[in-house]
């Protein structure tokens, strides 16, 4: 665990989490799926379910 600026990060879950953002990003780069906003509704869904589970 690393701390920045007071808050403890999971240096394990924080490039898991990166590495399927990223991944969902190329994913829709190519399908075009999903809006902006859709995509930013996604990624803090992620985001928080990761943060809930810690």
């Amino acid at each position: 665990m690393a701390e920045i600026n007071g808050i403890q990060i999971d240096e394990k879950k924080a490039k898991r989490l990166l590495q399927k953002l990223v991944m969902m990003e190329k994913k829709n780069i190519v399908s075009k799926q999903d809006s902006d906003s859709k995509m930013v509704e996604k990624i803090k869904k992620m985001i928080e379910e990761e943060v809930e589970c810690f």
